[in-house]
């Protein structure tokens, strides 16, 4: 007992050191590990059989040396990726090797930088309509701009913009990935930037347009990176909603009679869209078309990964199988866009809930996809902060029980993949059920959350109101 209580305060200092930091020191001490890691990838790669930096890291670097060669970037075989990474990684060839990492790595921390921003507003916008609905239950003034005085350490704006950064920033698999050369991090900070203008516009009124174009202008760009983000566009659509949807009926003329606002969301969304694409496709022709975007729809991988439709891949690769029929890929997909509807309805329509929303297609999209890699976490790991202040009512030990499950089911995956790709033992199958048991153990985190969100509370002493 003498020791958990050790344990427990331990913890509760360290969390009180990181909250009593400031958001400044946390962003460069941040940059610091980065900038260890991308070194550490470099000697790790001229020592060892194992690279440290990612292969596709590698296929953009090739297509960036073929678009400074006057070519297309899609001459590189299994190069699938929009133009544009190529153009950023160019700097690999005339500069460093390792510019996209630091680029990369940029995106880290300008993605803390709007969880932090975000999370502040939300919070003391909350906080004070809040303040306002007490103060007018017992007839007292309301002031336009509430002080932060009577606020419960624990709930202030500041400590929980800081802590939700400090989740993301300190977080080892977000910063591997990054600095291995993933470019998941540079299209989810357009994510959540979108996020973070439609929230912003609900407290600027005279913006408010504005904001939204822009924040459609962002939306356009991220789906041209990629396409998992079109998926968030009901939800974002149902947000600028300002009636609610309760019937089919209800939901149809959401659709067919949009708001001024929906419609400035619409425009900047195929303003950004169409511009990119065109663009592209006029200096890279229907190659762009086919590798960028309609690959990723017949794409088959019988490569081992977490999906749970892997091992289903890898027979049909073995055996030369006929495809699938479209009765077996309508079942395969149904349950996954009947989830994404049933999530952009429930939480969409507030955007108080909509970072949550988004967090919950985004989950819900890695879970079902075809294929699933560990890059693929970080759509919803770069969301998750913005909603941590939702989940209060999971105690510690569920959440640390939850985080442990999500753990040793990847470690039970990595097993048979190690021995499949170090010691070439046939675990194909073993991979399948442990892909399967990764959906489930997924299906069972969601289920948590969804059952345990709720509203952010506040503790206000009412004496310091007056």
């Amino acid at each position: 007992m003498t020791q958990t209580k050790v344990a427990t305060t331990g913890w509760q200092r360290l969390g009180r050191r990181i909250l009593e930091t400031s958001f400044r020191t946390h962003i460069l001490i941040s940059a610091l590990l980065r900038i260890a890691l991308i070194c550490y990838g470099q000697i790790h790669d001229s020592q060892s059989a194992v690279p440290y930096t990612d292969i596709d890291y590698k296929v953009v670097t090739d297509g960036a040396r073929q678009v400074l060669l006057g070519d297309s970037p899609f001459a590189r075989h299994t190069y699938r990726y929009s133009p544009i990474m190529a153009y950023l990684q160019t700097l690999n060839i005339l500069l460093h090797p390792a510019w996209g990492k630091l680029l990369y790595a940029t995106c880290d921390l300008l993605i803390a930088t709007l969880i932090y921003r975000l999370v502040h507003m939300e919070i003391k916008s909350q906080y004070q309509k809040t303040v306002q609905h007490l103060l007018s239950k017992f007839n007292r003034p309301q002031e336009s701009d509430q002080s932060l005085d009577a606020l419960d350490a624990r709930s202030h704006p500041e400590n929980l913009a800081r802590a939700s950064a400090c989740f993301w920033l300190y977080n080892p698999l977000t910063a591997v990935i990054s600095t291995r050369g993933s470019g998941d991090c540079f299209s989810s900070f357009f994510v959540i930037l979108t996020i973070y203008l439609l929230l912003k516009s609900e407290h600027n009124a005279n913006r408010s347009l504005w904001l939204i174009f822009f924040a459609g202008l962002a939306h356009g760009l991220v789906i041209h990176l990629r396409l998992y983000p079109l998926l968030f566009s009901l939800a974002y659509y149902l947000s600028l909603s300002t009636r609610l949807t309760q019937t089919p009926l209800d939901f149809l003329c959401q659709i067919v009679r949009p708001n001024r606002q929906q419609l400035c969301l619409i425009i900047g969304t195929l303003i950004s869209l169409v511009a990119f694409t065109w663009t592209f496709y006029t200096m890279y022709g229907w190659e762009y078309i086919y590798e960028a975007y309609l690959y990723h729809f017949v794409r088959k991988d019988p490569r081992h990964n977490f999906s749970l439709q892997f091992l289903l891949q890898y027979l049909g690769s073995a055996t030369n199988v006929v495809e699938p029929s479209a009765i077996v890929k309508l079942l395969v997909m149904t349950p996954q866009f009947l989830l994404i509807l049933y999530l952009s309805l429930s939480f969409g329509q507030f955007r108080q809930t909509l970072p949550f929303c988004i967090f919950a297609i985004a989950f819900v999209i890695v879970t079902y996809n075809s294929v699933v890699t560990s890059q693929y976490f970080i759509w919803y790991l770069a969301i998750l902060p913005l909603c941590l202040n939702n989940f209060k009512m999971l105690s510690w030990r569920r959440c640390f029980g939850l985080l442990f499950l999500w753990l040793i089911a990847q470690a039970l995956w990595l097993l048979p993949a190690y021995l499949l790709e170090f010691r070439t033992w046939n675990t194909f199958h073993w991979i399948g059920l442990q892909g399967a048991v990764f959906f489930a153990t997924n299906g069972y985190i969601l289920e948590q959350l969804l059952s345990h969100y709720g509203f952010t509370q506040f503790k206000i002493s009412y004496r310091k109101l007056l």
